[in-house]
């Protein structure tokens, strides 16, 4: 059983509320699928609060003293945590808002703070972007695991076109997963 409460959303809704989208408020992985973005998805960040530093001190604990319990990571040494990463990237990088990047040391040091203060017991995280592979290259902290959709030195190709939108809704590395 899942416990959302223990999920912390960070989404930029630069595409339901993005004004070229057709249909507005929502968000499609596939052509004939359903609403990703309902009334029901809970976001805990959103719009400008999606930046780097709140990403990081989302990880390291090391927040404003005014920061809600429900913007919080609660972890401790026995918990598992799963980080997802989607966006653009190029080597080393990944865009937050396409204004500023998040690079392969912040993450390390991130990581590698939330294991010196004892905030996992294990981690798995997933990067899908172009050249995501190098996101991982300076993480080594203990018990993280990683998975990405593309080599260092690689594209990370879309999959799937909506004509309808002029679009593509969903990238090859989920479809393989899927």
């Amino acid at each position: 059983m899942h416990c959302f409460s223990n999920i912390i959303l960070m989404l930029a809704e630069d595409i339901p509320c993005n004004p070229r989208n057709p249909r507005p408020g929502t968000v499609y992985a596939a052509r004939a699928g359903h609403n990703l973005y309902g009334t029901d998805v809970e976001v805990d960040y959103r719009g400008e609060e999606v930046t780097v530093e709140n990403f990081i001190r989302l990880l390291t604990g090391r927040h404003h003293p005014a920061t809600p319990r429900s913007k919080r990571l609660l972890t401790d040494h026995q918990s598992n945590v799963l980080i997802y990463l989607t966006g653009h990237g190029g080597d080393s990088f990944l865009k937050f808002q396409d204004a500023e990047e998040l690079t392969n040391v912040d993450l390390a040091y991130a990581i590698q703070t939330m294991y010196e203060d004892n905030r996992y017991h294990e981690m798995f995280v997933i990067a899908d972007t172009c050249r995501s592979a190098s996101m991982y290259e300076w993480i080594s902290s203990p018990g993280v695991l990683s998975s990405s959709s593309s080599l260092t030195n690689e594209e990370s190709y879309s999959y799937d076109i909506d004509d309808d939108i002029g679009v593509y809704v969903i990238d090859r590395y989920h479809v393989s997963r899927i």
